[in-house]
């Protein structure tokens, strides 16, 4: 009989720890620079408490971004690569919200008219993006984009913050939806 008691208290446990883990509240905080610190940390948080702090991935080399850059490039213009079907998880994206978004840019090609043209592109991309994004996930916060033209030189500074909140059981409906 006793072994009885503990095997129901044992499952009850289990499923109050379930139910618990699954409606947790989860936080991903990205950080990016470059060129001062070329790699993409990453922090996440359950509830306020820090599970994995700053797991720094390596971003690859130059040469390798720029290979990657060109194949995608070469997609789009091959019209095999649709960014709207590409980028498309409807249920898991709304569960999503986002704390904290912060995107600076500084740059320039040393020419007065490639740094105008060369700028006005990244604030057409970040400007789709955060389009895009606003459209699909909750900003508890309104976004801060920045772009700066550097006109003298040539060179290229970004740095690159977010904080995303989502609740693990949601998140994982959300993934079984998409799959279906």
């Amino acid at each position: 009989m006793n072994s009885l008691y503990i095997l129901l208290i044992f499952i009850a446990v289990s499923i109050l720890i379930s139910v618990f883990i699954l409606q947790s509240k989860w936080i991903v905080k990205i950080n990016y620079q470059f060129p001062e610190r070329n790699d993409l940390q990453i922090s996440v948080f359950f509830y306020k408490w820090c599970v994995l702090r700053q797991k720094k991935v390596r971003i690859s080399s130059q040469t390798e971004v720029e290979k990657g850059y060109l194949h995608f490039l070469k997609l789009l213009q091959q019209k095999r690569l649709h960014l709207s079907k590409e980028l498309r998880f409807p249920f898991l994206l709304k569960e999503m919200k986002i704390l904290e978004f912060k995107w600076w840019t500084k740059g320039g090609t040393g020419n007065a008219f490639t740094t105008s043209v060369a700028n006005g592109t990244v604030w057409a991309v970040k400007g789709w993006l955060v389009s895009y994004l606003s459209r699909h996930l909750q900003f508890l916060v309104n976004p801060q984009i920045h772009v700066q033209p550097d006109f003298q030189n040539s060179s290229l500074q970004t740095r690159f913050s977010c904080m995303i909140s989502f609740r693990l059981g949601k998140t994982i409906l959300g993934i079984m939806r998409d799959l279906k």
